[in-house]
């Protein structure tokens, strides 16, 4: 009986012991895990700690989850404890700086209420209740971020926006940019015509940079860059006048730094409005005074295509080969990106447009990095020609690959010169805009503008460049999803385009928390060497039904020929009059041609058998013969463990 007790105790202990330890782990380690991914997502970046450890004053976070309602939904309800255990390791970093408020909005409460009143969104379910998911914060200075729902969609960029959140309370105030565009960027792509009629939208960039920076639009004829201006955006600069253009030597001169996105072809700018009519400026930019004091060459006329990086579109052309390689859009991977920069070291694909190419001019004193390169399967297509075809498969047929690496994106550093060596140009007047001044009214005389500062023939101070060769990668539709959801915009990036540029300004400011966090929730893998051998196949039907295609036309007109012979030219509505040979011939050539259609079916049918081959045999390793292997691992393991306890036991 007592040995009954002993044991009976022992397994009360041992019950009370495990939930013990469950109860304290799931307390003390409940932020806890093992990161096994390629790219570390689920572990925090030095950007985000650092964040953490810059807090000064309290930030308050309240994180609203309907916890019970949720229970229905599992990816909801998953999603929501990873949220939850993310703020816990955040506010555990923080110094106890970061205060942190779980609340549970049940039905008819008053934190319903309160989540209503802070703008958390409101999920409807089937039951008629409502399920919030939301986060807001506040600091000390009546500061307020909130995230009104967290999209399951945008899980991948979590740490993201909670860092940013943060870093946006955080901060006391926003860096200045200067954007001088030519395009469109702070009304989209209707331009000021879509504005007057209350239809603008502005492009995605330019609302994620009024997030970040205290934005300051320059005038297209400005002479002079403000002295409060961090750094300079300059997008397609299409026949600036010669004072802007001084103004941006002068800013440079002076230390300052600019992003600058110029274009062989401007797709953006080549839009046309309901009427025909061109919306945006001429599509090749110019700047090449600047880029000639600056040390780099850009050639407006040539646009690069690159095999081993296009991207596929759909051409609709063919039911049998509804999608072909576009040479001049372009995915650049990573491979072909800078690893030692970090503007480009954490991205992941960037997706182009018509893009042109940079290159040291021969003399420079600055400092050129390339960024972003093509692949060595690349070739220059003069701009003209790819304006006037837009026929993907005629691009590719005249493709003809050169070893050379054009540079897309580089980074350029040093001290320059003037590109005005002779000092301010003189105003540009438009002579067709002239008016006779009226005594009366005009007071521009005695409004005299101030003097321009002191002209800088050379640099006061080493600076940096950032110059990219194309504008279209600015364009929403080349790096961004949108969906609509319950009233609130929900943006999920398939491009990094938005990371590069914001990361790009950060950068040149010197701010570089953000930068290797902001790239961290895309991780774009492709498989190469299926890609390799879908382009050789592609590239081999093509040349094949081009040359089958020719057959048939000729085919087809030796048969209307002799088909029309033998016709009596003087009754129109006579039968056919063909000899014995001549029938021949013409069923020799109707064979032909059954012959040759058939064959550009077959050509179709066996387009992509390469492909799909290698295809399911990476599907079979991935589904059947990895479990497999693991599982006979894990059996022979069992039995090695078998035999050393039987080993064991009898000895």
């Amino acid at each position: 009986m007592a040995r009954s007790s002993q044991v009976l105790l022992a397994v009360l202990l041992g019950v009370v012991l495990f939930v013990s330890i469950n109860i304290i782990s799931n307390y003390m380690f409940r932020s806890a895990r093992l990161d096994l991914t390629a790219t570390n997502q689920y572990t925090l970046s030095e950007g985000t700690k650092n964040i953490l450890n810059s807090i000064e004053e309290p930030v308050r976070l309240q994180f609203f989850f309907s916890a019970e309602m949720a229970a229905n939904f599992p990816q909801i309800r998953i999603y929501g404890d990873r949220v939850r255990d993310v703020l816990f390791e955040y506010a555990s970093r923080s110094g106890g700086n970061l205060q942190l408020e779980i609340i549970d909005p049940k039905p008819f409460t008053e934190e319903e209420d309160q989540a209503v009143a802070e703008g958390i969104t409101a999920i409807p379910t089937d039951t008629g209740e409502s399920l919030y998911f939301g986060l807001v914060g506040t600091n000390a200075v009546d500061g307020r971020e909130v995230v009104p729902y967290f999209a399951p969609e945008r899980e991948a960029f979590l740490e993201y926006d909670l860092t940013e959140l943060i870093f946006n309370l955080v901060r006391i105030e926003k860096p200045v940019l200067g954007i001088l565009s030519t395009l469109p960027l702070d009304v989209g792509p209707g331009g000021m015509m879509a504005a007057m009629q209350g239809q603008s939208q502005p492009f995605l960039i330019y609302e994620q940079l009024q997030e970040s920076f205290d934005i300051r639009m320059i005038e297209q004829d400005a002479d002079r860059i403000d002295p409060e201006i961090t750094a300079l955006m300059i997008v397609h600069p299409a026949d600036l006048p010669a004072q802007t253009r001084y103004a941006i030597d002068q800013f440079v001169l002076r230390g300052g730094r600019a992003l600058v996105f110029v274009d062989p072809l401007s797709e953006l700018a080549s839009t046309t409005g309901p009427m025909g009519q061109p919306v945006g400026p001429q599509s090749q930019s110019k700047l090449q005074d600047l880029f000639d004091a600056w040390g780099v060459a850009f050639d407006p006329g040539q646009v690069v295509g690159d095999l081993g990086q296009a991207l596929r579109v759909q051409t609709g052309a063919d039911s049998a080969r509804p999608f072909s390689d576009y040479v001049v859009w372009l995915g650049l991977q990573k491979d072909n990106m800078s690893e030692t920069d970090l503007v480009s070291a954490d991205l992941n694909l960037l997706q182009l447009a018509s893009a042109g190419h940079l290159a040291p001019q021969e003399g420079a004193t600055s400092r050129f990095s390339a960024l972003m390169q093509s692949t060595p399967a690349s070739m220059l297509y003069d701009s003209e020609t790819v304006r006037q075809n837009l026929d993907p498969d005629a691009l590719l047929l005249s493709f003809e690959p050169t070893p050379q690496r054009y540079t897309f994106a580089a980074r350029v550093n040093g001290s320059f010169v003037s590109a005005f060596p002779d000092g301010p140009p003189e105003e540009e007047i438009n002579e067709d805009s002239l008016e006779v001044p009226d005594p009366l009214t005009d007071t521009s005389a005695e409004e005299e503008s101030e003097p321009l500062p002191a002209h800088l023939q050379e640099s006061t101070a080493e600076t940096s460049l950032i110059i990219f060769a194309d504008t279209d990668l600015l364009d929403d539709r080349f790096w961004v999803q949108q969906q609509n959801f319950l009233g609130q915009r929900i943006v999920i990036p398939t491009a990094d385009n938005g990371v590069f540029v914001i990361n790009a300004i950060e950068s040149l400011m010197g701010s570089n928390d953000l930068i290797g966090l902001r790239s961290r929730g895309r991780d774009d893998r492709p498989l190469e060497v299926i890609n390799e051998i879908r382009q050789r196949a592609e590239s081999q039907f093509l040349r094949e039904q081009e040359r089958l295609e020719l057959q048939l036309q000729e085919t087809e007109q030796r048969l209307l020929n002799l088909q029309t012979q033998g016709q009596d030219t003087q009754d129109a509505s006579a039968a056919l009059i063909l000899s014995e040979e001549e029938e021949q011939e013409i069923a020799r050539f109707q064979s032909l041609l059954l012959e040759t259609r058939k064959e550009l079916r077959s050509v179709q049918r066996n387009l992509r058998a390469d492909v799909e081959d290698l295809q399911n045999r990476v599907r079979f390793v991935n589904i059947a013969l990895m479990p497999f292997l693991v599982a006979i691992f894990a059996l022979l393991v069992a039995s090695a463990r078998r035999r050393s306890r039987a080993a064991a036991a009898k000895t």
